[in-house]
């Protein structure tokens, strides 16, 4: 049996696992391990913590149960399964730089690894992007559909899957009403402008690029972007109506599809969220290796009443958490820039850690 530390696996699952998705691609997550007591925690990095809007906190826990997934697949293949449980109120205090803890995890005895399928998974999360660019009319078979929700059992969600043919146009609509609440709201504009990265030849940690939101673009197209849509100009380029310009070519994507996606949680609370963010990370994967991708649409889970003219859309009797059209892309999407591992892997030593329990 070839060993490999479960710090060496730890630090190696933390490198691939940083490409998850996030809103902004903020990547709120950090890892404190510490190597006396063999234990560790998975937490929110409060130095990245998005308050433009309340709902951000929601898609926080989300990202980082997508984060976690990717993270216990990956420790799992080089020999290490995880035991981990939902922390109590003392133990979400208990970290340093106030960061805030959501599961605690432990190594379970080593065992042999599957070093093939460990190469499979890092070459899907590499070649794992957000794409938002059009997709091919790619049909979802029954047993595809039948495979999301097999995937999807152990957590606590609702999947629904619905169709351009019936959906397209109404869904479009929402787009274009609600789409331009993105700049409406100036604390949640103003949060989302310091995440864009205009200059592609420095290397930043997070944040997204131009590129990213609309494929290649010319050095024009960004200079005055980052004019226009500035966000001390607001009035400025409400009176120009960019912002309806750019809810109407968000909402031709949509009508578009070929297919869309909502979930909702079965549960109430913050556990429930981190754990929707695992199925979702499992079922991202799934779509990754089919060669299909998925696009959200988070402003229209990002506001309560676009929320909720989704949900009467959809005739959905929960609030979707998450909504996305997703299907074979045209083409490959781009990546963004991403941390180092090293500044979220935190080695430290919790003296006041309470004796591990079982958890999951």
């Amino acid at each position: 049996m070839t060993h490999c530390t479960f710090e060496h696996a730890l630090a190696e699952a933390i490198q691939l696992a940083r490409l998850a998705p996030s809103s902004h691609n903020c990547q709120p997550w950090t890892v404190h391990f510490d190597p006396v007591i063999h234990c560790g925690y998975l937490a929110i990095d409060q130095r990245r913590k998005l308050t433009g809007l309340p709902s951000l906190e929601r898609e926080m826990l989300l990202s980082c149960g997508i984060f976690f997934h990717f993270l216990e697949q990956l420790v799992r293949l080089r020999g290490y399964p995880l035991h981990w449980r939902w922390c109590d109120a003392q133990e979400q205090q208990a970290l340093a730089g106030e960061d805030r803890a959501l599961i605690r995890f432990m190594p379970g005895p080593e065992q042999p690894q599957q070093q093939s399928a460990f190469a499979n998974l890092s070459e899907q999360l590499q070649q794992r992007h957000t794409v938002r660019s059009a997709y091919r009319n790619t049909t979802l078979s029954t047993q595809q559909h039948s495979e999301l929700n097999t995937l999807l059992k152990p957590y606590p969600i609702t999947l629904g899957i619905y169709y351009q043919h019936t959906h397209g146009k109404a869904l479009a609509r929402l787009t274009q009403t609600y789409a331009g609440l993105d700049f409406a709201n100036r604390a949640a504009w103003r949060e989302t402008y310091s995440y864009i990265r205009f200059d592609e030849r420095r290397q930043y940690e997070d944040g997204f690029y131009l590129h990213n939101l609309f494929g290649p673009v010319s050095g024009g197209f960004k200079a005055f972007f980052k004019v226009a849509f500035h966000p001390r100009l607001s009035g400025l380029n409400k009176l120009l109506g960019l912002p309806g310009k750019m809810a109407q070519g968000l909402a031709e994507l949509v009508e578009a599809g070929p297919q869309y996606l909502a979930l909702s949680t079965t549960k109430e609370g913050d556990e429930a969220l981190f754990r929707t963010g695992l199925g979702l990370g499992a079922m991202w994967l799934r779509l990754q290796q089919w060669g299909w991708a998925m696009h959200p649409i988070s402003v229209l889970v990002q506001h309560d009443n676009a929320r909720q003219a989704l949900a009467e859309s959809l005739s959905q009797a929960e609030l979707p958490v998450f909504f996305a059209r997703f299907g074979e892309p045209n083409e490959s999407g781009s990546p963004a820039p991403r941390r180092h591992w090293q500044s979220i892997l935190v080695s430290d030593t919790h003296s006041q850690a309470q004796p591990w329990t079982s958890g999951q």
